[in-house]
């Protein structure tokens, strides 16, 4: 059975544990640190980081780059398990950023936490083996009911905690930031107030990377182990 070759682009740990995982299973891989169109000739699937995916999507620029080289964009950030799995890798992560973090107890802590996604829902589980006071909103409400709070989470990927919601947070809080760019918070208003916010992109390539290698490779394979002759690539002119 032909084995397919799979380009793995990205410069972090995750991605190079995930090009060693599928090279054990016998595909070959081609490696680019960063995303090069022109250098795809051979390939027949694309395994890009979490950072080439747009709201679950795969780029459109990525897209169609592949589309006009006859490639296959794997998007395994449509896989569930994987979904729930990065979640859960989040929220390790998480732990230990926030601890390096802070100079308090979690036990003590009061902790927000806005959004109730995978991620949220995640963090809410593994927090509430620490900390007996935690506060969960799906969205952000007009006035905080357990203020003031010693740590504020948001998941939410979207502009959504304005100035008038940090007051009311009050500046003490220390604010983490885990939703992509440009994130949930007001940076502006939360400089102006003096608090502090730690911005957390990419914490399971950071913190956990095999694992979050391990995550995505069986989210892949099963479509890689499927193929039984490479798809037809388009003759380059």
């Amino acid at each position: 059975m032909d084995k397919p070759t799979v380009c793995v682009t990205g410069s972090d740990e995750r991605q190079k544990y995930l090009a060693q995982c599928l090279q054990e299973q016998g595909i070959t891989v081609v490696r680019q640190a960063e995303f090069d169109a022109e250098r795809l000739k051979g390939v027949d699937y694309l395994i890009g980081p979490v950072t080439l995916y747009r709201g679950g999507e795969i780029s459109p620029e990525i897209k169609n780059a592949c589309d006009k080289a006859g490639i296959k964009a794997i998007n395994y950030m449509a896989c569930e398990d994987f979904l729930l799995m990065n979640a859960d890798l989040t929220a390790e992560g998480l732990l230990a950023v926030i601890i390096q973090n802070t100079n308090f107890s979690l036990i003590n802590a009061h902790i927000l936490i806005l959004g109730q996604g995978r991620c949220g829902t995640a963090i809410h589980k593994l927090l509430s083996h620490f900390s007996r006071r935690i506060d969960i909103y799906d969205t952000v409400p007009a006035v905080f009911s357990g203020t003031p709070y010693h740590i504020v989470i948001n998941t939410i990927p979207a502009p959504v905690i304005r100035k008038e919601h940090l007051i009311q947070l009050g500046s003490d809080g220390i604010f983490f930031e885990i939703a992509s760019p440009p994130g949930g918070f007001d940076q502006a208003a939360i400089e102006e107030l003096g608090s502090t916010l730690i911005t957390c992109p990419g914490i399971p390539g950071r913190y956990c990377p095999r694992s979050a290698a391990d995550a995505i490779a069986q989210a892949v394979l099963p479509e890689l182990q499927a193929l039984t002759h490479p798809i037809k690539r388009k003759e380059t002119p």
